[in-house]
């Protein structure tokens, strides 16, 4: 059973066929000049004006043959490589369908196991308002987990251009952080700004969204006792640069440009739904900025460089 699965691996399949192209190729090219070597004989040997038969006709065909050989082989290799990606898709959907499981399986576990709580159990008031809290942060994370997928199609189609508005950046993030306090109670996120006010054509919304899962994904790969994010503003000429470095687990190099793509996740991970950073892409660009992840590897943390150009 084994040895079938091998013998049918698209990419065994696609060796051989290219090896029986090429073997197939040589061979009738080397019996052709063979049999045109033997007609040119013959004919001059019997002083046949045969000269028109074989000037450029031989070469005529062995090029005709050789282009087609070559087009077989390009379509071929173009149908393996969109086979590779399609399985690649197909991976990183299971990999989304099993994150975004986990996702909502955790808070719902939890809602459900206060609610019997609240059920069973006579509480004080105290000890309400505590669960409720634990409450609000799940029902906050399944609603986080929702809207991120509603609004990909919107994102993607960037059907939010209409809804921007020129604001202080320094003042956007400063809300974010102080609205978000209860989702980071313990970590700790430092932000250092300029003096002077910086104003970006910017959709509050998706700013804060891009914000949520960049922080959150500094916080949730992160392993040490104190989880630290150091947010950073500047301006350099007519260019906004907002770093946000964390002190996380680190990414590897060659995974640096790979976790931008829809569905990808670093290794076999259920953390996430492998939509975060494919949606801080998407929406760095609707307002017109770049984005790169800078990482020395596991261990070193990694920074997100978000810039976007100031226009008058």
């Amino acid at each position: 059973m084994l040895r079938s699965k091998w013998f049918f691996h698209p990419l065994f399949v696609f060796i051989f066929s290219i090896i029986a192209l090429g073997t197939s190729l040589f061979i009738y090219i080397s019996s052709y000049i063979k049999v045109n070597d033997a007609f040119r004989d013959f004919v001059v040997k019997h002083n046949i004006a045969g000269k028109a038969l074989f000037d450029s006709q031989t070469w005529v065909m062995i090029l005709i043959t050789s282009i087609l050989v070559a087009l077989i082989i390009t379509g071929l290799a173009i149908i393996f490589v969109y086979y590779q990606k399609m399985i690649n898709l197909y991976r990183r959907q299971q990999n989304f369908i099993n994150g975004f499981t986990h996702e909502l399986k955790t808070p719902v576990a939890s809602l459900q196991l206060l609610i019997d709580t609240f059920i069973k159990h006579e509480l004080s008031r105290e000890q309400q308002l505590k669960y409720l809290g634990f409450m609000h942060v799940d029902t906050k994370r399944i609603s986080d987990n929702v809207n991120q997928i509603l609004n990909l199609a919107n994102i993607e189609e960037k059907k939010h251009l209409e809804n921007l508005h020129a604001r202080d950046v320094s003042e956007v993030i400063e809300e974010f952080i102080e609205n978000n306090k209860l989702t980071y109670n313990a970590n700790i996120i430092n932000l250092k700004k300029v003096d002077d006010k910086i104003f970006l054509p910017i959709n509050s919304n998706l700013f804060d969204m891009m914000l949520m899962n960049i922080l959150t994904n500094a916080l949730r790969y992160n392993e040490s006792e104190k989880k630290v994010v150091n947010i950073n503003i500047k301006k350099v000429d007519n260019t906004l640069i907002i770093a946000i470095k964390d002190n996380g687990i680190g990414i590897l190099k060659s995974e640096l440009k790979k976790v931008f793509k829809k569905f990808y996740q670093i290794g076999a991970s259920v953390k996430g739904t492998g939509l975060g950073l494919y949606l801080v892409a998407n929406i760095v660009r609707l307002h017109d900025g770049k984005i790169n992840i800078i990482s020395d590897g596991l261990g070193f943390g990694s920074t997100v460089l978000l810039k976007f150009t100031l226009r008058k």
